[in-house]
């Protein structure tokens, strides 16, 4: 038999033992868990969905618009400010290209890692167009414009390329 000092603790570890018991058994009668929280490495990379063409052939208007901001051009490229003389050089040339010429990127888009593929098409009516391989790069969460497909491009516009 349990004296009477040991009641009153005994009827609180109990209360205390019926409300975690309620707490876990829930309103139903169900028993509820709580899933552990999954959160990412800190050292993990972004990654973003990867664009459709309109999206990329939006971001080639952007490098290739020599009106529009440097910074805003700048950060669409692998190579930053390093890049935006070659590509000033591309759209100038586009720029006196007769009415004629057309470009557009086609798909399919494929993405291998940080790495994503599409074609770009160029063509001057009358003629068959012509399909080039350009890439991007997934850095720090933004598809930019490859050193790569810069020099791709840099040649269908008969221009050296040097990033």
């Amino acid at each position: 038999m349990l004296s009477t000092r040991n009641r009153p603790v005994t009827r609180v570890a109990t209360a205390a033992f019926a409300l975690a018991a309620a707490a876990v058994i829930g309103a139903f009668g169900t028993v509820t868990t709580a899933a552990p929280a999954n959160a990412a490495p800190i050292g993990a990379p972004m990654r973003t969905a990867a664009p459709g063409v309109g999206e990329l052939a939006a971001k080639l208007r952007l490098v290739f618009n020599i009106g529009a901001a440097r910074s805003a051009r700048a950060a669409e490229l692998e190579a930053g400010e390093a890049g935006l003389g070659l590509v000033d050089q591309i759209g100038t040339v586009m720029a006196a290209a007769p009415s004629s010429f057309h470009w557009d990127v086609l798909g399919p888009v494929n993405v291998s890692g940080d790495l994503l593929t599409a074609q770009l098409t160029t063509s001057i009516d009358g003629w068959d167009p012509w399909y080039f391989d350009i890439s991007w790069k997934q850095i720090d969460g933004t598809w930019k414009l490859t050193r790569e497909a810069e020099c791709t491009l840099a040649g269908v516009a008969m221009l050296p390329c040097n990033v």
